[in-house]
Parts: structure tokens; C-alpha cells; sequence
């Protein structure tokens, strides 16, 4: 018997839009805003999806007119999207045409703080991570005592609604990308609280460019593929609860012909085909009641 999935999204992530066509970037391509477009169209094409989650590095350099870029394309979605800041996407001072945190709060309608959690669905949740520090330059992430105490209150509030927890800067990652995720202390914190807690059926990131996952203490964590550069993918997910078993089942989506993205370093933006796509078997305890109840059904 198929089984209709009970929630069906879409992970968007690293479009580095800018005003101006043109590589800012040896690693990014010449036209994101035409790449998110093409996105949009395949999203369409998804069936019912109940949302879209944007995991940061929305612009190349914080640039407000990348922002009017961005609402003009995105308007066409089939549904409501939700936005991480990433550390390309505000600047750390006032600066004329650049974002701040606060203008990129106020122009997208977000909470001052960045940090947020929404009802996707009845039953499901997402929580948005504000992952930039303060301090710019810096690729690695921070998440500050403030926000790990609302985090666990969350945790608590919602513990009967499933949740999903987005954010720019990866909490798990290989040692080779040590400089690319959160600070340890910051991510292993934020990892034992997850592994915690019996609602968590997934953790969100980008920045990283590459499609990777990992697990820890059987809790799945994804990096998305970039959009504004090669591999010019993004992650579909859809979670399943059938008799036996609930599952998350996820997969790619390159949004332009393989011959039209592949610099010679292609292959190492692909990772593994687990990485791309696959299922992960949800062992939770939210599940247990909903798998008894089907079965007892059955």
C-alpha cells in the first residue's frame, strides 16, 4: 500500500543573489537569480508541499537590492517560506545598501532577534536558528546561551508536535569542515539537547555547499547542496508513518542539465549518493502511539 507522506518539504539553501550579473566567486555561478526562479518552477512540481525553508546565505554581500530580488521571485512559491539568516546576508555595522540584522528582520517580516519557531502543520513545527555571529568575518557559527535557553523551551513547550530545526551553519560536521560548522562547545550542546528530546525528526543546515548527512545518536542532520553555484541543487523531504515504521525520505534536485555544471571540481561538490538521497527509519518516541494506533487499525 503507498504511503501518503504527512509532510512534504523543500530545503533551499546558498543562493548568493546579487544585483549584478557576474562571479563574485570562482565557486558560484553567474546568474542565482536565475537559478532560483528555475527553483521555484520545480517546486511547483512537487505535489502538495507544505513548505519551503531558505537555510541562509540568501545574498552573496548583504545587499538590499538582492533582497527586492529575492521577494520578487519567491511570491511565485505554491506555499508559505520560511528564512535563516546566513553570514553573507548582513553586515556586522550600518552600511548604506547593506543589511544589518535589523533591516534584514524588518524587510522579511521576521522576528528583531532572528530566531523563531512556526506551526507548519497541524502536529509539526519548524524552529529557526540564528547561527552569524556577531563579529564579521567569520565562517564559523555561534549559538549563544540566550538562544540555547529558548531553544529548550521550545523543546518543552512543543514536546507533542514534531519538530523540524533549521539553521545556517551545520552543529555536525567531519573534522574537515571544523571551520565551516558551529563552535564545538556551541554544537555539542546543541546536539545532546536534540538527542535529548523525543520530537526532533531532523536538523537543517547549509553553508557548507555540499550535500551531506550524518547522524547522531539516531538523529538525522542534512547540508544542503548550494543553489548559487555548483552542484545548483536543493533537498526535497517527505516524511512517511506507516504501520511499521515512520521514515523520513530525502532527495535532490539539480535544477540545471548535468553538462552545465560541472567546473573540474564538480565531482567533490556531489558527495556520496547516502548524502543525496535516501530514508532514514525514525526511532522516536512521539512515533510510538501513531505506529500502535495504525497497526491496531490494520
Amino acid at each position: 500500500m503507498k504511503v501518503e507522506p504527512q509532510l512534504n518539504f523543500v530545503q533551499i539553501s546558498d543562493v548568493h543573489l546579487r544585483p549584478t550579473d557576474g562571479r563574485s566567486g570562482w565557486w558560484l555561478s553567474e546568474r542565482p537569480e536565475a537559478l532560483l526562479q528555475m527553483a521555484v518552477e520545480r517546486v511547483w512540481t512537487l505535489g502538495a508541499v507544505d513548505f519551503v525553508v531558505f537555510t541562509g546565505d540568501l545574498f552573496d554581500k548583504a545587499e538590499a537590492a538582492a533582497l527586492d530580488q529575492f521577494q520578487a521571485i519567491v511570491r511565485e512559491l505554491p506555499c508559505p517560506y520560511y528564512v535563516c539568516v546566513g553570514n553573507h546576508d548582513v553586515v556586522g555595522k550600518p552600511w548604506p545598501g547593506r543589511l544589518t540584522k535589523q533591516t534584514f528582520a524588518e524587510k522579511l517580516g521576521l522576528p528583531e532577534k532572528l530566531f523563531y519557531s512556526v506551526a507548519v502543520k497541524p502536529g509539526y513545527r519548524l524552529v529557526v536558528l540564528d547561527t552569524v555571529p556577531e563579529l564579521f568575518p567569520h565562517a564559523q557559527g555561534r549559538l549563544m546561551a540566550e538562544q540555547m535557553d529558548w531553544l529548550r523551551w521550545q523543546l518543552l513547550v512543543h514536546r507533542d508536535e514534531k519538530l523540524v530545526i533549521a539553521m545556517h551553519h551545520p552543529p555536525v560536521a567531519s573534522p574537515y569542515f571544523r571551520d565551516f560548522r558551529l563552535n564545538p562547545n556551541d554544537g555539542i550542546q546543541l546536539a545532546e539537547l536534540i538527542a535529548a528530546s523525543p520530537n526532533v525528526v531532523a536538523v537543517l543546515s547549509g553553508h557548507l555547499h555540499l550535500p551531506r548527512r550524518w547522524s547522531y545518536r539516531r538523529r538525522p542532520y542534512f547540508s544542503a547542496p548550494s543553489l548559487g553555484g555548483p552542484p545548483n541543487a536543493f533537498r526535497h523531504f517527505r516524511l512517511e508513518v506507516g504501520a511499521d515504521a515512520a521514515q523520513l525520505r530525502y532527495d535532490w534536485i539539480a535544477v540545471l542539465p548535468e553538462a552545465e555544471r560541472r567546473p573540474l571540481w564538480y565531482p567533490l561538490s556531489l558527495g556520496r549518493r547516502r548524502d543525496r538521497r535516501g530514508r532514514y527509519r525514525l526511532r522516536l518516541p512521539i512515533f510510538n502511539r501513531q505506529l500502535r494506533r495504525l497497526n491496531a487499525a490494520s
